[in-house]
């Protein structure tokens, strides 16, 4: 079967190349934060895109899509190949056709640049079929060999948080070609909307699995303070994200990248709970984020302190600081770093940096 000259391998590949689409931005499935910063990024930038995913496509999605096969279709045997890898299972089908999916792809679009959010395996794959790749720095303990070759690979990595925070360790040589575009939201900034004192709200994330650490904490604070008025967000659409955040006097959350971007657009001051999640991502935000000047408390469910007290505390901070964490330009910083990169600029010369 053929669609627009392109072979399928699998009945469960599927393309759709959009008009004359020169930029592939592989999004990774897990949660939708890596959905969310692909959009905006996509959004400044001057080239059409692609997008890559197993994810469902968007509705407001009007570029190209690759939909990916899942690679979750065996139990694991040598996932990791020896530990230059995250995610090569042997014998996969769906690994098999995911990696053909996008190996196709890159044949028939040719695309300038691949940015990658996030995969080591992805990264690799498109530099070995000659296709520059920019991918993202994350925090935590990223200093593994899998993650040092996917570094080492691309020919640019954005680091979506503000030049002099280090919630992240890698190899020095790394962290040295990091361009610092700031936090990327898909909640633009705005004017401040007038507070409702008395509501507080809860931003529950999608990446995760298992017990939810924020879950727990709400549970302590809501039994502590039983008069505010708590109002859970999971789900909503960005409108009514924005919309509640802004009008809130403070939010409990998770520690999610893409979280405390849209936190932190809002201007809300906020509790926050990081999760358990691999590598010690949201737990390494946090203690940069606490040991900084931002708005913001970080706590868990065992820590002591009262929750009343851990609340005006946060209150105290008001929400302004957050400008330093989101002007509202790092979409467009983001976008020059890979427009730099599709042109063929010199690897890590002349491109941004907050």
């Amino acid at each position: 079967m053929k669609i627009s000259g392109v072979r399928l391998l699998s009945k469960n590949v599927k393309f759709d190349f959009g008009s004359g689409s020169m930029i592939g931005y592989y999004v990774h499935h897990r949660g939708s934060g890596h959905l969310h910063r692909a959009m905006a990024v996509s959004g400044a930038l001057a080239e059409p895109v692609t997008i890559l995913s197993s994810l469902s496509r968007p509705a407001s999605w009007t570029g190209g899509w690759v939909d990916l096969p899942l690679d979750t279709d065996v139990v694991p045997v040598d996932p990791g190949a020896g530990g230059d890898f995250h995610w090569a299972p042997l014998g996969s089908d769906g690994l098999r056709d995911r990696m053909a999916a996008v190996s196709t792809w890159i044949r028939d679009a040719k695309p300038s640049v691949i940015v990658v959010d996030v995969s080591v395996e992805v990264s690799v794959l498109a530099r070995l079929h000659g296709v520059r790749v920019v991918t993202y720095a994350q925090p935590g303990d990223r200093s593994d060999a899998a993650h040092t070759v996917g570094y080492r690979v691309a020919s640019a990595i954005i680091a979506p948080w503000p030049a002099g925070i280090k919630p992240t360790v890698v190899e020095p040589t790394v962290e040295a070609r990091f361009h610092h575009v700031g936090a990327i939201s898909r909640i633009p900034v705005a004017p401040d909307l007038p507070r409702q004192s008395n509501r507080i709200a809860i931003l529950n994330g999608s990446g995760g699995l298992g017990v939810s650490t924020l879950d727990a904490f709400v549970a302590q604070c809501v039994e502590a303070l039983p008069d505010r008025e708590w109002v859970r967000l999971e789900g909503q659409s960005a409108a009514t994200v924005e919309r509640t955040l802004r009008e809130c006097s403070l939010v409990l959350a998770h520690c999610g990248q893409n979280a405390v971007a849209e936190i932190a657009a809002c201007r809300t001051p906020a509790i926050l709970v990081p999760e358990d999640r691999p590598h010690g991502e949201q737990e390494a935000l946090g203690r940069a984020l606490n040991q900084s000047e931002f708005p913001v408390v970080v706590s868990s469910p065992r820590v002591g302190a009262p929750r009343a007290s851990l609340i005006d505390e946060a209150l105290r901070s008001g929400g302004q600081a957050w400008s330093e964490w989101v002007d509202g330009n790092a979409s467009l910083r983001a976008a020059s770093v890979i427009e730099a990169v599709a042109s063929g600029a010199p690897a890590d010369r002349g491109m941004p940096t907050a």
